[in-house]
């Protein structure tokens, strides 16, 4: 045991969640897209929109780890949460540390998505490496797996639909893992009171997820939006947008009956809750206009990223500045480039995104 290694969830003292992870809660949306993306492959649906939502899904959940390693009291010691992780219990620090089980997780999930994409794509990267030239080509000829025909790509679709599987359980874990580390924190009253809060944050996740899809879509089709691609999207996108909206309206009811206490407690928090619940219902009416106006999606998207984003700020941060006793709402102090910091990650998934895009043929079916 090195001194001074440890995670705080495997201390006593309470811990804040600043902007950088709340910006990386935004990015486990990849996790989410990940699963649709296997769901999809593994049902024969979604053809169209497999490789945006494989590709973004990668390029969002690969950096998603630089939330956990930012959790670390001592940064330069990072790489210790792989070589040294707490899994087990141990006299100095006994119980189970999340955040190492998740990174595992994390390298797991990752390591399959990325075998299910090169597999997807390989027939379609060997057709890309016949007209390439100099680097492309030889890149292309990698990401083929010798896979050259028709036949050998049927079977490496078998392969890829195994792989879709076995990326379930790990990236689920990964969709419930923000939910999990605020009911580890029972020092905050908030959440210890919010029983919704687990399920509330999944759908939540989903709602980011299908709304940076449709957001990314628009903005790559502009005119040529493809109505069998973006319908089933946008109803998954309505039935989450409703979820999350009706779940905090009866966590709100809850509160109120619940008890006097808890009521006059969580008052900070009611204006932005309800502010969230009239923008994701927004949302899941624009949702169904866009079904028939598909033009009109992008308002949906722009309304539930910005229902979805202040939801989470009021979870994370808000939820945070009422004190132990619940009586009183403190001030939200922020030190150094923490917009910046917040920005960085979201950037990076985006940055390894875009260069994903540029090699691999997001336009196939898959």
């Amino acid at each position: 045991m090195l001194p001074g290694y440890y995670f705080p969830n495997e201390a006593a003292e309470p811990l804040l969640w600043h902007p950088v992870l709340f910006a990386y809660t935004l990015l486990i949306s990849g996790a989410d897209l990940l699963i649709l993306a296997s769901l999809a492959y593994l049902f024969g649906s979604l053809r169209r929109a497999i490789p945006l939502m494989t590709m973004l899904g990668i390029g969002f959940f690969a950096v998603v780890l630089l939330g956990p390693l930012a959790d670390l009291r001592s940064a330069h010691r990072a790489p210790l949460i792989l070589t040294s992780a707490h899994i087990a219990p141990t006299p100095t620090n006994p119980g189970l540390s999340l955040i190492a089980l998740q990174t595992y997780a994390w390298v797991i999930a990752l390591v399959l998505s990325i075998g299910f994409a090169v597999l997807m794509f390989s027939y379609y990267s060997h057709q890309a490496s016949l007209t390439a030239t100099g680097v492309r080509k030889t890149v292309y000829q990698l990401f083929s797996l010798g896979i050259i025909t028709p036949e050998k790509y049927r079977r490496a679709k078998l392969a890829a639909k195994a792989i879709a599987v076995a990326m379930l359980p790990p990236l689920t874990l990964w969709g419930i893992y923000p939910a999990s580390m605020l009911l580890t924190q029972t020092w905050n009253p908030v959440w210890r009171g919010w029983p919704l809060l687990p399920v509330i944050y999944f759908a939540d996740t989903f709602v980011v997820a299908t709304a940076v899809f449709i957001f990314v879509y628009y903005i790559w089709k502009l005119k040529a939006l493809e109505r069998d691609t973006l319908l089933p999207i946008l109803k998954i996108h309505a039935a989450g947008s409703f979820s999350v909206a009706a779940l905090t309206g009866l966590q709100v009811a809850f509160w109120w009956l619940s008890s006097p206490f808890m009521a006059e407690m969580v008052t900070p928090l009611l204006p932005l809750m309800y502010a969230v619940i009239g923008l994701l219902l927004l949302s899941f009416f624009l949702s169904l206009l866009s079904i028939r106006y598909l033009q009109a999606n992008i308002a949906v998207s722009l309304v539930a990223l910005a229902g979805t984003l202040t939801n989470k700020w009021n979870i994370l941060i808000n939820g945070q500045l009422i004190s132990k006793t619940g009586l009183a709402f403190l001030e939200l102090e922020l030190h150094g480039p923490w917009v910046l910091e917040t920005v960085a990650p979201v950037a990076a998934g985006i940055a390894l995104f875009i260069l994903l895009s540029i090699v691999f043929p997001l336009g196939e079916g898959a």
